[in-house]
């Protein structure tokens, strides 16, 4: 509810409050008969209906924007990896996942298609999120493991011979790059993701979310 609407709603109230007020002392009649018991009934339940409804419109807005925020930034970073290849470890494709918890907002605005392909964008996210974690985990591990055995093998090895990088005119041991076997998966999975940030799908989103 915007601050204007709040203001009139709560002089609404104030003028209703003080109008009961005044009917008590100069209409004491009328304010003890069941009539008057009905009319106040009635516009208590009315504004209590009022307030769940705007509650419900408020609620279903904020989550339209917050899940609009989401699909943008996953669909981001997926167009990042099309263009560059890698996955960057410190970002996360699904930071949240605002859409599960608010789906049942928007079942009646969008068809079943749609809501399957909000569902897959943050189901695909939130897979390629636990797949960058664990090959994170794994690099380090690797890289670790690589150092040490580095460092074991340069110590063992006769004093003509070095590691690579060594100076000029010794002899280097150079280790063969060896592809990263996790690259096949991200790329299929990446690569068939339907973007869909700039459809039909999230343009009813925004005017849910009252986005221009």
């Amino acid at each position: 509810m915007s601050a204007e609407k709040k203001i009139i709603f709560i002089i609404a109230i104030l003028v209703f409050v003080f109008g009961v007020y005044g009917a008590y002392f100069y209409f004491n009649f009328f304010v003890n008969s069941s009539f008057f018991v009905a009319i106040v009934t009635l516009l208590v339940g009315g504004i209590a209906i009022y307030l769940y409804i705007r509650q419900k419109l408020d609620a279903k807005r904020d989550a339209a924007r917050i899940i609009i925020q989401e699909i943008r930034r996953a669909e981001d970073i997926i167009g990042d990896y099309k263009q560059t290849g890698t996955y960057q470890f410190s970002k996360k494709i699904v930071a949240t996942n605002s859409w599960t918890k608010n789906i049942h907002y928007f079942v009646g605005d969008l068809t079943n298609d749609e809501l399957d392909k909000i569902s897959d964008l943050y189901s695909t996210g939130e897979y390629l999120d636990q797949l960058v974690e664990s090959i994170s985990r794994i690099t380090l591990e690797t890289e670790i493991e690589f150092v040490k055995n580095a460092i074991t093998s340069v110590q063992t090895l006769p004093q003509n011979i070095t590691y690579q990088g060594a100076p000029q005119g010794q002899q280097q041991v150079v280790v063969p790059a060896i592809p990263p076997v996790w690259k096949p998966r991200l790329d299929v999975i990446s690569l068939k993701i339907e973007p869909i940030y700039h459809s039909t799908i999230v343009g009813k989103l925004k005017k849910i979310a009252k986005i221009k």
